[in-house]
């Protein structure tokens, strides 16, 4: 086995932050495909950094050819020492800047943000008031288009695929729901009210209903958890919500009602690799926090 503290001038090369930021990213996402997509790099970029890292070490950092990436025991060392650098690099940078304002530009579902946002922001604004967060609501795919973008700083969103790249923090069951004075007629199309074709819930929902050749229709469509609420509401229409989230003038329905089971939802958590300050690293500290104590943290 190599060693990787050689103290020469190709290794002390090695430590370049460019380097060090791609073979974190990739180990934490998974892949050099959302590697690339996180630091806004092609692919081909990366596979370069990462080679050039593992000739300046004279190691393997990643096995090559297995179909789940996997680092070798040199990169599972390492690792824990570029997490290192780059965190020092981010301290150094806020001491230098520490007069200048900070902005964290963070992205959630509205549902998300009407539970679990106040206190998040109480604590962390209590924490690092130097910094200002920049909230933005909305659905999970526009948020992470907007992360991959560069638009965002953190993300917390549902998994809508298992390479998403995020890191899992919750998992929620998900429901069939209506008003408690809603009656189900098993000879008529499921009246439902639902999110856009994006959303996840939906289109596991429909999904599901096809599996058992289940007629439904979509009477109503909204963006808006307040505006799926006003609508179901009136007693007319089914929806899908995650069980924590049902008001107490709703029920949920299931197998009873001859309604097929609903997959549960992974909440997670993505962030910009790109990210310098050590405040963003207690900001997802205390999102881990704030679910754990809500109950849902896995």
């Amino acid at each position: 086995m190599a060693v990787i503290g050689n103290t020469d001038s190709t290794a002390l090369a090695a430590l370049d932050s460019d380097l060090l930021l791609a073979f974190v990213t990739v180990a934490d996402s998974g892949g050099f495909t959302a590697a690339a997509r996180y630091l806004h790099k092609t692919q081909s970029t990366i596979s370069l950094r990462i080679s050039t890292l593992e000739s300046r070490l004279d190691t393997l950092l990643i096995e090559r050819g297995s179909r789940r990436l996997t680092l070798t025991g040199d990169g599972e060392t390492f690792l824990v020492y570029a997490r290192r650098l780059l965190q020092l690099q981010r301290e150094a940078i806020a001491a230098l800047g520490r007069s200048q304002p900070v902005t964290l530009r963070f992205g959630l579902p509205e549902d998300y943000a009407d539970t679990w946002l106040p206190a998040l922001l109480e604590r962390f604004g209590a924490q690092h008031p130097e910094v200002h967060v920049h909230i933005h609501c909305r659905m999970s795919t526009e948020l992470l288009e907007q992360l991959e973008k560069g638009s965002l700083d953190i993300v917390l969103a549902v998994q809508h695929a298992a390479d998403s790249g995020g890191r899992p923090v919750a998992t929620e069951d998900v429901v069939w729901a209506a008003h408690r004075r809603f009656a189900l007629d098993p000879g008529r199309p499921i009246p439902l009210a639902l999110f856009p074709e994006q959303c996840i819930y939906r289109r596991r929902a429909l999904a599901a209903l096809a599996g058992i050749g289940r007629d439904w229709q979509l009477d109503s469509t909204s963006q808006s958890p307040s505006g799926l609420r006003v609508i179901v509401n009136q007693g007319q229409t089914l929806t899908v919500t995650d069980r924590r989230s049902l008001p107490e003038n709703w029920r949920a329905l299931g197998e009873e009602e001859g309604l097929p089971s609903l997959p549960p939802a992974v909440i997670e958590v993505h962030r910009s690799p790109s990210l310098t300050h050590p405040a963003f690293d207690d900001f997802v500290a205390l999102i881990d926090e704030v679910l754990e104590e809500s109950g849902v943290a896995k």
